[in-house]
């Protein structure tokens, strides 16, 4: 880092913040991690990750659209869980504006 630049300090994460919505490619490699293992259990995690991504392209959009409707399943929860942490956050944010 050269001279006087100062670093910028990562703002922590909230442990009790909701888990972002996992995507359809996601879902489809919990699925097919184990049977792909044991299918050829010589290759490594990069290999199954590189051989799940070709098959993903691979696939039509109606073999996809299991994965894709999870995806917007999740999504929606994730919205709902936000949702419901952001409104939290600005009730404690104005209960500490009142104490002060």
């Amino acid at each position: 880092m050269a001279k006087g630049k100062k670093k910028e300090k990562k703002e922590k994460k909230d442990k009790n913040a909701p888990k972002r919505a996992i995507s359809a490619f996601f879902f489809y490699q919990k699925e097919r991690r184990e049977p792909l293992k044991k299918e050829k259990p010589n290759l490594s995690n990069k290999e199954l990750i590189s051989t799940m991504s070709a098959e993903w392209n691979k696939m039509k959009d109606t073999d996809k659209k299991k994965y894709v409707e999870l995806a917007e399943q999740d999504k929606k929860r994730y919205e709902k869980e936000k949702a419901s942490y952001d409104a939290k956050q600005k009730s404690a944010k104005k209960s500490v504006k009142k104490d002060e």
